[in-house]
């Protein structure tokens, strides 16, 4: 949510200063160090010290490149502390401070009134890659194998069930051999890869892959492979045959820099052999067995001209290739990435749901998160991603149907995490597949099931909710968001309430056709109402 700065603060945020970006912190009397960590240091919490300038005054300057980056001050070694001084809080749900280098050099932190009337230079300035429409009109399903059917086989068995479901893009989670070397867990983290070559045995083998995806193919929907892009495990084989492709620690030892990450060993992207080795093995991916797309795991903290690098490398041979970056950054869309994440969404229902924030504030997010990227630029909208756990777990079972019914009809590309639309009781994070692990499919909710499948059917079915304007409603009952998706000669109206309360439906709801409904009556006064947690789809003209 924008928000107006103290003045008394400004002086405080991350800004332009000679050499790089100036940071300056207030530090409670008695401290006696502080750092800063984030996206582009990898995290670490030391390297980057600040120097005390006054009583309470703490400053540093540090060369950082163009792009979105995330950070927290690191006091005494112990305490992580996002900015007091910054309003713009990280769409990832991990509560981070969050400031913008553009590419002319100046920083920005989002704040204030970001409208259609007032964006941001950055969107003034650059237009978004175009995406292939597969992608832009989809609706993307993340699974494990092994998780959603065990084999590749197995997941083949269970495709009419995500042909029911609806949607239009599965990717893949990590396919590849798993590390052994320092695992975690009986099984070890699939995002650590021992070998980009080669295929997990326990998942199937080639053949049984690529039938896969010409399953997937023929029923309409698009593959995406998830990649780990910026490391591999400790025993990764590149290790052995190019140990000056890794980084590694003072005393010689192989070394990944992010905390709490010792099963990996990262990658030194200052070598044009690696990122030519690593393209080479995407693009091998994409060719032997149809690959759709990628999604880059950690982008974040990958460098930019790599991301292009590789966007034109493997497009010149598949021009319809779509890139998913786990990342906020408003520069992966120039020409790099197709969609980045998006996470504030869930974070603002939330707070409307809490009482915390009205519809008002949520719309003056949209837009301030729209007219901050460049023009056409595609978000990844979530309820939960792998590093987040359930949605019911978060918002209850109720508000989890009512937060669906708004990210399956506002703008970008929605994403679903296998389990999430039959509310999956078993999964945590991917930590859960460290060790043997399957959805729990006994526990199956069919109500909520058949709530994404309508929602999901809807957005396939009705060009506007895919590709047309967001036009939001002002002025409605606390708990209520609502708004108009507009295009292909179609207008939908969405209205949602997030509350524990009944709420009055608005005048625009007079004379429409209802799509879709849950919760809708009429008040005691014979008046049309949302019952709490419900939800009305509406429009004006046809489907296409």
């Amino acid at each position: 949510m924008p928000a107006c700065l103290d003045p008394a603060r400004t002086a405080l945020l991350p800004r332009r200063g000679p050499g790089g970006v100036l940071f300056t912190f207030e530090a409670p009397p008695g401290v006696q160090h502080v750092a800063v960590a984030g996206t582009f240091n990898s995290w670490v919490g030391h390297t980057c010290p600040l120097t005390r300038t006054g009583p309470t005054t703490w400053q540093a300057t540090l060369p950082i490149a163009t792009g979105r980056h995330l950070y927290k001050y690191v006091v005494d070694g112990t305490q992580w502390i996002r900015d007091p001084a910054n309003p713009w809080v990280s769409e990832d749900g991990q509560n981070n401070s969050s400031f913008t280098v553009d590419d002319q050099g100046g920083v920005f932190v989002r704040q204030g009134t970001i409208d259609a009337t007032h964006p941001t230079d950055v969107h003034r300035r650059h237009a978004a890659l175009k995406s292939p429409d597969w992608l832009r009109d989809g609706v993307v399903y993340q699974l494990s194998v092994r998780a959603f059917g065990g084999t590749f086989a197995g997941l083949r068995q269970r495709l009419d069930y995500l042909g029911d479901l609806g949607v239009t893009v599965i990717w893949l989670m990590p396919l590849f051999p798993i590390g052994i070397e320092r695992r975690t867990g009986s099984l070890g983290d699939p995002y650590a890869v021992r070998d980009f070559t080669a295929i997990d045995p326990a998942l199937g083998d080639a053949d049984s892959l690529r039938a896969l995806v010409d399953d997937l193919h023929a029923r309409g929907m698009r593959v995406v492979l998830d990649w780990t892009l910026n490391r591999g495990s400790r025993d990764n084989v590149l290790t052995v045959e190019h140990p000056e492709w890794f980084t590694h620690d003072a005393r010689g030892e192989l070394h990944y820099a992010v905390p709490l990450r010792d099963h990996f060993a990262g990658f030194d992207f200052s070598q044009p052999a690696l990122r030519h080795w690593l393209i080479e093995a995407m693009k091998h991916w994409l060719t032997r067995f149809g690959f759709d797309g990628l999604r880059f795991d950690d982008s974040d903290i990958t460098p930019l001209d790599f991301l292009s690098e590789i966007r034109a490398a493997l497009a010149a041979d598949h021009p319809r290739i779509g890139i998913i970056s786990q990342a906020y950054d408003e520069f992966h869309h120039l020409d790099s990435c197709d969609l980045t994440y998006e996470g504030g969404t869930r974070d603002l229902i939330h707070q409307v749901a809490r009482g915390d924030a009205t519809s008002d504030d949520f719309a003056a997010y949209w837009n301030a998160s729209t007219y901050s990227f460049p023009r056409g630029a595609l978000r990844l909208r979530w309820l939960e991603e792998k590093e987040q756990g359930r949605a019911t777990a978060l918002f209850g079972r109720n508000l989890h149907h009512a937060a669906a019914a708004i990210v399956l009809t506002l703008d970008g590309v929605p994403h679903l995490l296998m389990g999430q639309e039959f509310d999956e009781p078993s999964w945590r994070t991917w930590t859960s597949l460290f060790e043997p692990f399957e959805l729990d499919w006994p526990a199956f909710d069919d109500d909520t099931f058949r709530h994404h499948q309508a929602l999901i059917r809807l957005r396939n079915g009705w060009a506007a909710l895919r590709q047309g304007s967001t036009e939001f409603i002002a002025g409605l009952p606390p708990g209520a968001i609502g708004y108009w998706r507009r295009g292909a000669g179609q207008a939908v109206l969405v209205i949602v309430n997030l509350s524990r309360n009944p709420v009055e439906l608005p005048p625009e709801t007079t004379g429409l056709t209802s799509l879709y409904a849950r919760g809708l009556g009429l008040s005691a006064q014979g008046n049309a109402e949302l019952a709490p947690f419900g939800c009305v789809i509406a429009a004006q003209g046809l489907p296409a």
